[in-house]
């Protein structure tokens, strides 16, 4: 009997060693992912409670969609809130999907880029992306398997030409950046019919929305080595025309915020951390600037709105993981806090592979106007300078640091009378930028935006000229007005 309730000790002693290493461990663990022990154990008892996984379909939007009858007829920018978009980008996904799984493809072509040229001048639906969205980030958005049949590197840029074909069939055109791919499908048996897009046409002529051309039809020359040939660009019609200033103001909690006030410290914290606001220490330092840190990551938000946040440890090259998983992390620290920002929408806009990490970066639209950054100080020690709303290094496990200017936006009240034509933006670039050498001079869009510098105030923002070079630089202008 006394051996039997010897042996029962010994059990109870193994079992609460193995219960005590499988606590250290986690705890380890924990100091490696998110920083405080004490929840650890609580992590388990509340799973039911852990984060909802990011949708990334819900990301993926055209920076613009063109309609045009074809050369010398306006081109029309269809914006999101218009009633023709959503079928228009319905009907531009279901083609993508047949692209990606070679369904009914009956015919393919390969050109070089200078035939987006040509493209852009016919009868045409064009989608447009801020950078080259590669296939297995098309499948991934779209929830759908691709095959090898899908020549392209990914799409760019993306036109319909529904009339075309003389099967009656609808014609696709991929452009990847270095190639245009040809590809010709049966139209979608639910979508828009040929007389459908034929309508669209006919009834956005007779709507009041601007109306633009494409630089190829007025510069003949150095286009494609020196012009993308479909920059929109204002070369007939009225020169001026009207547009409000935009607001643009530091978060009101982060404004208001009182720097003794654990209220506002605590509310902060529920927007900024969520459910790990427990594990954070949080501070004000001298220059007002909010701090949350634990032992293995650190937010700072800055009196002009800037949130930046940074993973303290090392990384491994083994966590850098597939694309679409950095995305899907990225999308959802942005998704989770993006009550802070508020009138703008945001977009993908830069995708970059690096060695161990990859980084994405965002931009904001106000009413498909571009809200840019261009050089915006980040006022810490480094000085550092953002050209995005939000620059996102991450791998397939987590945000490993990001700069977001959070920002509230609202239409403001003056009406500016604005010079929108062409030939008086090159006038005033030359004239602005001494440096510039035109004979090497490139283009590759141009813009109108809003710009925003730093500031801790409230800013009242007009609408300026962003010319974005072949190179990757960007030149700013401001708009000419009315006398």
């Amino acid at each position: 009997m006394k051996w039997f309730s010897r042996e029962r000790i010994k059990l109870y002693i193994l079992f609460l060693l193995v219960i005590t290493s499988f606590i250290q461990v986690g705890i380890l663990w924990y100091y490696q992912n998110r920083g405080v022990p004490t929840n650890f154990l609580w992590g388990i008892f509340n799973k039911a409670q852990g984060k909802t996984e990011y949708d990334i379909g819900d990301a993926f939007e055209p920076y613009r969609v063109v309609v045009s009858e074809g050369f010398e007829n306006p081109h029309w920018v269809i914006k999101e809130n218009h009633e023709y978009y959503k079928p228009l980008w319905n009907d531009a996904k279901a083609y993508i999907k047949y692209l990606l799984t070679d369904k009914d493809v009956s015919s393919k072509g390969e050109y070089g880029k200078e035939f987006w040229g040509d493209v852009v001048l016919k009868k045409s639906f064009v989608f447009e992306f801020k950078t080259c969205i590669n296939s297995e980030l098309l499948a991934a958005f779209l929830n759908e398997n691709w095959v090898s049949g899908f020549k392209s590197e990914g799409i760019y840029k993306m036109a319909i030409l529904p009339s075309e074909n003389i099967n009656k069939n609808l014609t696709i055109y991929v452009f990847d950046g270095e190639k245009v791919n040809k590809y010709v499908v049966p139209f979608v048996a639910k979508g828009l019919s040929i007389k459908d897009y034929d309508d669209i046409i006919s009834n956005l002529y007779e709507e009041d929305i601007e109306e633009y051309g494409v630089i190829k039809e007025y510069v003949a020359n150095y286009v494609y080595q020196y012009l993308s040939p479909d920059v929109l660009i204002v070369a007939k019609g009225p020169k001026f025309r009207n547009y409000k200033n935009l607001i643009c103001e530091v978060p009101e909690k982060i404004r208001n915020i009182q720097p003794n006030s654990s209220q506002d410290l605590n509310d902060i914290a529920k927007t900024v951390l969520g459910e790990d606001e427990d594990d954070y220490i949080r501070s004000v330092d001298i220059y007002e600037t909010i701090v949350f840190q634990n032992l293995s990551s650190i937010y700072r938000i800055y009196r002009d709105g800037l949130l930046e946040y940074k993973y303290l440890h090392a990384i491994n090259s083994y966590e850098k993981g597939s694309e679409i998983e950095a995305l899907k992390k990225a999308l959802e620290f942005i998704n989770y806090r993006e009550k802070l920002v508020s009138g703008v929408d945001i977009y993908l806009s830069g995708i970059e592979e690096n060695n161990n990490y990859y980084t994405f970066t965002f931009d904001y639209k106000y009413n498909d106007m571009a809200v840019s950054f261009n050089e915006y100080t980040v006022n810490n020690k480094d000085k550092n300078k953002l050209n995005h709303a939000i620059t996102v290094d991450v791998n397939s496990q987590r945000v490993l640091s990001c700069y977001w200017v959070l920002k509230e936006f609202k239409l403001g009240k003056d009406n500016l009378m604005l010079n929108v034509k062409f030939e008086s933006l090159f006038d005033d670039i030359f004239t602005l930028y001494k440096d510039i050498n035109i004979k090497d001079f490139s283009v590759k869009d141009i813009n109108m935006s809003y710009e925003v510098k730093y500031s801790i105030n409230s800013q009242s923002l007009e609408p300026v000229w962003i010319i974005e070079t072949i190179e990757g630089r960007q030149y700013v202008v401001p708009m000419q007005k009315k006398p």
